[in-house]
């Protein structure tokens, strides 16, 4: 009688238990939401974080506060957020570099981009420009091409970092176009962009040129996107330049600590979704050069494994490795 009535109170706790999870995710959110950004303010990243967290608020009934969480190229947030709590309360912007290359570039990281998260929803697919300096005897980048052939140590470029998504983008062009210009790493896109402009390092991929370009600074030759900029509508793509099979994107999402309900997923992809097709939302974007994506979180989850397996043989090529 004694083991019939543990089992019948286990029974019911656990009936219990899952009325009790089930009434929870019925009424999610009852406290504000944490959304992290795992660089420093005043970035890409933190301005689109910026930009939706307001208007997600307003569509769950609860605020979204965003937090800054900076360190060793978003690895140390991202590390934290897989160990978070599943409950749909702390989520985070994650682009391509916290969850398709630091993965394969950092020897220490613990974990995995596929297994720790719950992919919730794409927001963002942004072109980079190949900008080279005005002095740059090259017009079009089939001139670049045959500059670089002819005389193959009189071009170098710069990026943000080893390892960075500018870095890993010429890298890619230097694979396909067969050259070989050096590379020369900064620490961020703005140090690498004045020299760029100055005249000391010929050229660069960068998704931030665009207000240089519009000034004269700089002269783009392609986005690395397979569409044209919004922003600047007569620099062809790489393909229509003929780069052949080129395509290079940055991006950004929203992420969840695994094994956070999907009613929960559902709904802040459902809003985020919804915000993301507002006119207002899209005019701001569009003035900086970023394309807005959507969609469902399964397709996002489809995309990030695929850019894992595409960063993955490009930093192999390359060589980047870190501790």
């Amino acid at each position: 009688m004694k083991k019939i009535a543990a089992l019948t109170a286990a029974v019911m706790g656990a009936a219990v238990l899952s009325i009790s999870t089930a009434s929870a995710q019925e009424g999610w959110p009852t406290k504000p939401i944490t959304l992290i950004v795992p660089f420093a303010p005043g970035g890409n990243t933190d301005l689109i974080a910026r930009t939706i967290a307001p208007k997600l608020g307003e569509k769950l009934g609860q605020s979204v506060i965003v937090e800054n969480r900076p360190g060793a190229g978003g690895t140390i947030a991202t590390t934290e957020l897989s160990t978070a709590a599943a409950d749909g309360y702390t989520m985070q912007i994650g682009d391509i570099s916290t969850h398709a290359i630091s993965p394969h570039v950092y020897k220490s990281l613990t974990y995995d981009p596929i297994k720790d998260f719950d992919p919730v929803i794409q927001v963002t697919s942004v072109s980079l420009l190949m900008v080279v300096n005005p002095t740059v005897q090259a017009n079009t980048v089939q001139e670049l091409i045959d500059l670089a052939k002819a005389d193959p140590e009189s071009l170098s470029y710069a990026s943000s970092g080893n390892g960075s998504p500018q870095h890993l983008a010429f890298e890619y062009f230097k694979s396909l176009a067969g050259i070989d210009p050096v590379h020369i790493p900064y620490n961020g896109s703005a140090p690498a962009l004045t020299d760029v402009i100055a005249g000391h390092v010929p050229m660069m991929i960068d998704g931030t040129a665009v207000p240089h370009v519009k000034s004269g600074a700089l002269r783009a030759l392609a986005v690395t996107g397979t569409e044209r900029s919004q922003a600047l509508p007569d620099v062809p793509t790489m393909q229509e330049a003929g780069v052949k099979d080129f395509a290079f994107t940055s991006w950004h999402g929203i992420m969840y600590p695994a094994g956070v309900p999907s009613k929960i997923v559902d709904k802040v992809n459902s809003a985020v979704d919804e915000i993301l097709k507002e006119q207002e939302i899209k005019d701001r974007f569009a003035e900086l050069n970023i394309d807005l994506a959507g969609g469902s979180s399964e397709k996002f989850g489809e995309f990030i494994a695929a850019e894992n397996t595409k960063m993955k043989s490009l930093i192999a090529a390359a060589g980047v490795t870190k501790d």
